[in-house]
């Protein structure tokens, strides 16, 4: 699934995600912002461009500012994917 920025503050304000995880684009191009849900299946929700599509990030410094500003304290990077 995919949220706009504005929309992830509200449900982060609301205390919908459990947690905010930077990880490498499947091609290697940048970064995406997964936002993960409370609940069962912990469903994640990636950042969306205002146009539409995923928002690639160029850097882990620019997703994280994101997070940061969506209310995220704390943020991981995975970066077992990449090559």
């Amino acid at each position: 699934m995919i949220v706009q920025e504005r929309d992830a503050k509200t449900v982060f304000d609301l205390g919908g995600f459990s947690k905010a995880l930077i990880a490498p684009t499947p091609m290697g191009a940048g970064y995406h912002l997964h936002l993960v849900r409370f609940g069962k299946g912990g469903e994640t929700e990636v950042i969306e461009r205002q146009r539409g599509g995923w928002r690639v990030f160029t850097t882990i410094d620019a997703a994280a500012n994101t997070a940061n500003q969506i209310g995220f304290r704390r943020i991981e990077v995975d970066l077992s994917s990449r090559r």
